[in-house]
């Protein structure tokens, strides 16, 4: 008899929340699917004690970004599986979920067969990530940049066209500080203009 699961899927876009509910909803061993536009909500929910066995997760959120549903999810709830869902498809956003200790990475663009097979496959115990994302993981050091946590959150602000004055109000900093920061994300990414980080930050999901 096949086992039936509890899945929650988290996404901010209404309407791409409802389609992902609808096509999870349709698998056979899916027992049932609760759908979250808010990923603070799934953690209430299951502070209250709801039955989840996996999470199926966006990255760019505003309350709380996917990332960091990801780590709270490890650190207080160890026993849900985690599949993340998302866009982007970059080096940098691979190894980022990586090291987060998400239980899959998913792109979007994916068809309803092998999001089938990835849940499945997680939730038989194993994880799940993408042929085409195979070779990611053991890249070069030099060819996937590690951002501090500090400049990651300061090339997120500078993409949201914010001042390096703004900047430095919001973070408590000094301006000096952010242009250090800046200086060095761009030496790091080997970019030299402001539209060259906002495009980064944009396709690597950092706004």
């Amino acid at each position: 008899m096949q086992k039936m699961y509890h899945i929650a899927v988290v996404d901010d876009h209404t309407i791409l929340l409802d389609g992902l509910r609808w096509v999870v909803s349709q698998l056979k061993f899916v027992e049932s699917v609760t759908a979250y536009s808010d990923p603070r909500l799934l953690l209430e929910a299951l502070k209250a004690g709801k039955n989840v066995d996996l999470v199926i997760t966006d990255l760019q959120m505003p309350e709380l970004s996917g990332h960091e549903l990801i780590i709270l999810l490890k650190k207080d709830f160890p026993t849900v599986k985690i599949l993340v869902m998302t866009m982007f498809d970059s080096p940098f956003v691979f190894r980022k979920v990586l090291s987060s200790q998400a239980d899959g990475f998913f792109v979007k663009n994916g068809d309803g067969e092998r999001l089938s097979s990835a849940m499945l496959t997680i939730l038989d115990g194993g994880s799940y990530f993408p042929d085409e994302l195979s070779g990611y993981e053991g890249l070069d050091s030099t060819l996937v940049v590690e951002l501090t946590k500090r400049e990651t959150e300061i090339l997120g602000l500078i993409a949201s066209e914010k001042s390096s004055k703004m900047i430095a109000e919001e973070l408590y900093i000094s301006e000096d500080t952010v242009l250090t920061h800046r200086k060095n994300i761009m030496q790091k990414l080997k970019i030299h203009s402001t539209a060259g980080l906002v495009s980064f930050a944009l396709k690597n999901n950092l706004v």
